[in-house]
């Protein structure tokens, strides 16, 4: 039983809400640094303000005329990101699965430009508040002295951008976290075995209509088919199976399974009956995917109505019922008939690479045919140039029959992981972002700060300090926001690495130690170079140009 808005949202839910929250923690790194820039700019501005205010205008005017400004600034930059938005529109349908539910529904229209309005009215309000507020309240003796604006620059407002560099640094800190512990988790899953090859084969469905085909009909079908298939040139092998594997859907759990019975086992409990995904498959249908035998034999054309019931069972169903035995010959009750083991074969992921492999038996499909089956063939070269051959094998059987879900077996593994890869992708774009802006705010404090204190680096380098301690003496204020916005942000990516869980995969925890250890290291090495550059131009300085100037 499942719910029915994880039907409609499926295994795209979990990571789009992720997305979103990393989304609103790149606003919000964005807005600092905005704000941080504002801040700057109105110590700039604190003689331009001081004389407004000294011709009569109020603190309230001043106050709305900055606001203005900030929304202004908010606006236009809206304006922009919706613009942008529409264009890149199509690529992100594009790059996301088909299976997504409404893909074809999302589009710019009335109420993403009202929620693009209202946010930006928002965080040009909250952001440009407090620069607004530090230069409505200047000192107007002290904003009109000569040499005003640089003591002002250097000591007023310096803890306010000390916070929003250290805030920038704590989230851009988040988002790189949760986009090293997907990328981690995404190489796992990228290296696990699916249990086939899914090179060079083509896949395609087929469902034949129950008015026209029998069981004895539909039998005939698929084996004149593949038999005309096999013949083709450039065709080296063709099969069927009921349900083509590395076929999740949207939701995460088997819905291809059956009850059985192992004859002469203990009988399970009631609610603990064994059961197992169930397939039923053409002779040659393990050979044309690659899947090794482990025991006994394949299924042969001998394998049919006339012949006693067989079956072919997987690793997983032999570990969980026939632990240190072997499973040849003995006996399983399924769909109410009597099947005998001939052969065991290796586990095939049946439902995504990130799930686990449970038990599976497969029936030779005369014996048990099917009407609704996928076909697979592999070729020599490129698999899609053969989907126009195929379909007039089928046509050439019946010229009503059509095939539908033409892909290669490549496409069907790489959607697979379409959804992590697409959340890997677009978090680590945003933790990329995120790191940069963050990285920007540094540098532009500290250049913003040797700027505001030359005639205080000027005055230290006549007393004899050398080039080397101003050097350090910037880096190392650089150093020590940098640690403390990573501090911060270890402490809250903790909280946020944990909405990832289902996104992880391969014993990666939402704790690694790795990441939590080397992306803080690297982000304070980044800060490191991006606060060196200002430091070498304060070692730059000329004392006697410095003094002379103050």
């Amino acid at each position: 039983m499942v719910p029915y808005s994880e039907m409609a949202s499926g295994r795209a839910g979990p990571a789009f809400l992720i997305l979103l929250g990393a989304v609103g923690l790149l606003l919000l790194i964005a807005c600092a640094n905005v704000a941080n820039l504002l801040l700057a700019r109105s110590g700039a501005r604190r003689k331009e303000i001081a004389m407004r205010a000294a011709l009569g205008a109020g603190r309230g005017r001043i106050l709305r005329q900055l606001l203005t400004e900030s929304v202004l600034l908010a606006l236009l930059g809206s304006v922009l990101g919706v613009l942008l938005a529409g264009w890149s529109l199509g690529a992100l349908r594009g790059a996301l699965p088909d299976f997504i539910p409404r893909l074809k529904q999302v589009q710019v229209d009335a109420r993403v430009l009202g929620f693009t309005l209202g946010l930006s009215l928002i965080t040009g309000l909250i952001f440009g508040l407090a620069p607004a507020l530090r230069a409505s309240r200047a000192d107007l003796n002290e904003a009109l002295k000569e040499g005003g604006r640089r003591t002002q620059g250097a000591v007023g407002g310096s803890r306010m951008r000390s916070l929003l560099v250290v805030t920038e640094m704590a989230l851009a800190l988040v988002l790189a976290v949760g986009a090293g512990l997907l990328a981690r988790s995404f190489a796992r899953l990228m290296a696990v075995d699916p249990g086939l090859r899914a090179a060079n084969v083509l896949s395609m469905q087929l469902s034949l209509p129950e008015a026209n085909y029998d069981e004895p009909r539909c039998g005939s079908f698929f084996k004149n088919l593949i038999e005309r298939l096999e013949a083709l040139p450039g065709v080296r092998s063709a099969a069927a199976v009921n349900v083509r594997p590395l076929r999740g859907g949207l939701l995460d759990m088997p819905i291809w399974v059956s009850g059985f019975q192992v004859e002469g086992a203990p009988e399970a409990p009631r609610g603990q009956e064994p059961w197992a995904d169930i397939r039923r498959a053409t002779p040659g249908y393990f050979s044309t995917l690659g899947i090794p035998l482990r025991q006994g034999r394949f299924f042969t054309d001998r394998d049919d109505r006339r012949a006693s019931p067989v079956a072919l069972v997987n690793e997983a169903l032999v570990r969980r019922h026939f632990p240190g035995e072997s499973p040849l010959g003995r006996r399983l009750r399924l769909a109410g008939q009597s099947r005998e083991i001939v052969g065991v074969v290796a586990d095939v992921k049946l439902y995504g690479l990130d799930k686990p492999t449970g038990p599976a038996i497969y029936a030779p499909h005369a014996q048990w045919p099917s009407r609704i089956m996928c076909l697979v063939v592999r070729t020599q070269g490129d698999p899609a140039a053969w989907a126009s051959a195929v379909r007039r094998q089928v046509l050439e059987l019946d010229p009503d029959q059509p095939v539908s879900d033409v892909r290669a077996m490549d496409e069907v593994l790489a959607e697979c992981t379409l959804i992590r890869r697409f959340a890997t992708a677009l978090l680590g774009v945003f933790a990329a972002l995120a790191v940069l802006l963050a990285v920007v705010g540094i540098y532009g404090l500290m250049s913003y700060s040797v700027s505001q204190r030359e005639h205080e680096i000027g005055l230290r380098m006549a007393l004899g300090a050398a080039p080397r301690q101003v050097l350090a003496m910037v880096v190392t204020r650089g150093l020590v926001l940098a640690a403390s916005g990573a501090s911060l942000g270890v402490l809250a990516a903790f909280g946020f690495t944990r909405l990832l869980r289902g996104l992880l995969f391969g014993g990666i925890t939402p704790t690694d130690p790795l990441i939590f250890a080397g992306v803080p290291a690297l982000l304070i090495a980044v800060a490191a170079v991006a606060s060196y550059l200002p430091a070498l131009r304060a070692t730059r300085i000329d004392p006697v140009a410095a003094l002379r100037e103050e």
